[in-house]
């Protein structure tokens, strides 16, 4: 355990990072998390895989070599943890929105985030008043087998054990990151060409279309585009081989964010906020409200300073905001229109189901997946993989055969068969 408790003051800056380079990379936009699910660009997995990858290194070195830490692994109650990441990956490929990436949006000045916060909002009080019930009492206290690691509990695992667990565990991310191509239809890899590659035509395609919907309704007023920061994002984050020099040592920081959060007694995680807020203003006499509300630590601070670095990337670096324009995603508009009244429905629908399942797995992918990924806690492993196959899932059904590109002529090569991811 670690003997150093940071100062609440600490949450700002470390959450504006956090929210600048994840503005930056563009997670704060729907689309970016509607196409992971649709498995047209694989830009999420790489970022999890290359920051778990690192920060688990990072954090059982330092452990190994002495250093004080407060781990945390989430508890591993089966059942709930399944349930959570079905609801929270059904959720994320409707709206498009994490807990924490919904806050990166409203940074941004995108309207339809201002549907995802009170939904956020319900779903948070829906498992607080579920939580005393039975059913709720059930999904937590059955088949739970504590704060398991990869290799057993950790007050019972050698740190050179778990050291070596943890190098493993990087291996194996990083030989995913050599093989799979980051666009589907696409033949560059996240880590094959560290340096970066030629971009095939079809790359260079999927390259400009990513660009597109990222900047669109960029208010020009407010937040200008700016072609020096678009020529750097399309040589680097845009890039197929997506991990060049610049970017990996950018994901080499938000994972070393993470483990000094650990180091500082204060896992990173955003959806709590939600549940202290209802616990703190609408239902404060339930069971589950008196949980967090003793438990919050620095997550209202650090959510807050996630969206003052979307905010802050957005108009003055990225020029992507949007001052609040009607903006929907291009998968969405492709499927359904560009109505405005059924996208923020989706949003609010699909933010309800996001938190709800958040707080019934107790995590999200901030406190799970980034977290708990580091800290190689098997609940976070089993959190993600029910996420991730829900949002394959869930977009299947929902999106079908629609397009999802701002330029139609990129959804050519994947729309004839001819993918290779």
């Amino acid at each position: 355990m670690s003997g150093v408790t940071a100062p609440l003051g600490v949450a700002l800056p470390i959450g504006a990072a956090f929210g600048i380079v994840a503005g930056l990379w563009g997670i704060g936009n729907p689309e970016t998390v509607i196409r992971a699910a649709r498995l047209v660009d694989r830009l999420l997995l790489g970022c999890f895989l290359f920051v778990t990858a690192v920060g688990a290194v990072l954090l059982y070195g330092l452990h190994a070599l002495g250093v004080p830490m407060h781990f945390a692994p989430k508890p591993l109650f089966v059942f709930g943890i399944i349930a959570g990441g079905v609801l929270f990956g059904t959720g994320a490929a409707i709206s498009g929105y994490f807990p924490g990436t919904a806050l990166i949006a409203l940074g941004e000045g995108r309207r339809d985030a201002l549907a995802a916060i009170p939904g956020g909002l319900l779903g948070a009080a829906a498992w607080t008043a579920l939580f005393g019930t039975p059913v709720g009492q059930w999904l937590t206290t059955t088949a739970n087998y504590g704060g398991l690691v990869a290799g057993g509990y950790l007050n019972a695992q050698a740190t050179a054990r778990m050291l070596a667990i943890a190098v493993g565990y990087a291996a194996l991310a990083f030989a995913l990151l050599r093989y799979l191509p980051r666009f589907r239809g696409g033949e560059r890899c996240c880590l094959r060409e560290l340096s970066g590659a030629t971009p095939s035509e079809f790359e260079r395609r999927m390259m400009h279309d990513t660009i597109a919907y990222l900047y669109e309704g960029v208010d020009e007023r407010a937040g200008r585009r700016r072609p020096w920061f678009e020529r750097i994002y399309r040589d680097q984050v845009a890039h197929p081989a997506f991990f060049t020099r610049t970017v990996a040592v950018v994901a080499t920081g938000v994972a070393a964010l993470v483990v000094l959060s650990i180091f500082l007694r204060q896992p990173f995680g955003q959806s709590t906020t939600y549940s202290w807020l209802v616990g703190e203003l609408f239902m404060p006499d339930f069971a589950y409200s008196h949980q967090v509300i003793r438990g919050i630590g620095w997550e209202p601070l650090s959510d807050l300073g996630v969206l003052v670095g979307g905010f802050l990337a957005a108009r003055f670096i990225s020029g992507r905001f949007t001052g609040f324009r009607p903006v929907v995603p291009p998968s969405w508009r492709h499927r359904f229109g560009p109505g405005r009244a059924n996208r923020a429905a989706a949003v609010f629908l699909g933010s309800f189901l996001t938190l709800f399942g958040a707080r019934m797995a107790g995590g999200c992918t901030s406190g799970h997946t980034l977290s708990g990924g580091i800290q190689l806690s098997v609940s976070a492993w089993l959190f993600t993989a029910s996420m991730l196959a829900a949002m394959v899932v869930t977009a299947r059904v929902v999106y079908r055969d629609a397009g999802w590109s701002v330029t139609a002529e990129a959804e050519d090569r994947t729309a004839s068969g001819t993918s290779r991811g």
